[in-house]
């Protein structure tokens, strides 16, 4: 069984401590460093933050670590550079977090800075709905996306603006199909090298619906067993190997 971690970055889960027993968990107080990190920070700070992240750690075990609200995903960054192997990584989110061309480090950029990592293989965004085709479309990783290692699952619509046109992408949800059937078959493609590596897995929150949960963002289209749906497909075409997880929002 995989260790949880949870990473007090903001006292949001310290509220929800019945959900997370001391005995269950490895609680990391980490309040010094929410306001210092949070929604953005320079390169600097995060490296800083980075090594004592390992210090603070119990074990190099990735885990399953919960932390913070939607402004922290660019921790997820510090928590793939502690994986000592090749891996893939499953994303969802209602955003995509990879703009190019940002100074400094935020929870909005984050994925584009995993991409550098040597041991990542391919990414897989699943549930985006917002800020994919509009203005920052531009900002995209478009070599990663137009070279198939970035495969992304819409959540519902087509992405049909500008590059998009040229990629296919397949939406998670369509009136009148089943999400299971569905998935398995847009995976196919890929399953080979799925089954190659182990799979890191990170949530964010707002990827829900308002009715699944209470974001600090704005809210997603997928339902609960939905979002089941999907990492139970995910992790089956890993052949069950679990590299790490994370979860916010």
């Amino acid at each position: 069984m995989r260790k949880l971690r949870i990473l007090d970055l903001d006292g949001s889960l310290t509220t929800q401590s019945s959900l997370f027993p001391p005995e269950a968990a490895e609680w990391v107080p980490a309040r010094i460093w929410g306001p210092r990190i949070r929604l953005a920070c320079t390169f600097g700070t995060f490296e800083r933050f980075r090594r004592w992240l390992d210090g603070a750690f119990e074990s190099g075990d990735p885990g399953i670590t919960f932390y913070g609200s939607g402004d922290f995903h660019h921790v997820s960054l510090a928590l793939l550079k502690r994986l000592p192997g090749p891996f893939n990584l499953l994303v969802l989110d209602k955003h995509p977090d990879w703009m190019r061309g940002i100074p400094f480090l935020h929870c909005g950029t984050w994925l584009r800075q995993a991409l550098r990592l040597a041991n990542l293989r391919c990414v897989f965004h699943c549930g985006g709905e917002l800020d994919f085709d509009n203005a920052y479309r531009w900002l995209a990783p478009w070599h990663e996306i137009k070279a198939g290692r970035v495969v992304v699952f819409p959540a519902q619509r087509p992405f049909n603006r500008g590059r998009w046109a040229e990629i296919t992408v397949h939406p998670l949800l369509s009136e009148g199909v089943s999400l299971a059937p569905a998935l398995n078959n847009a995976l196919r493609p890929f399953r080979a090298e799925l089954n190659r590596l182990p799979l890191y897995i990170s949530i964010d929150k707002d990827v829900l619906s308002a009715d699944d949960a209470a974001v600090n963002w704005d809210s997603g289209l997928l339902r609960l067993p939905e979002a089941v749906t999907i990492l139970d497909s995910f992790l089956s075409a890993a052949r069950g190997r679990l590299a790490g997880a994370d979860l916010l929002g």
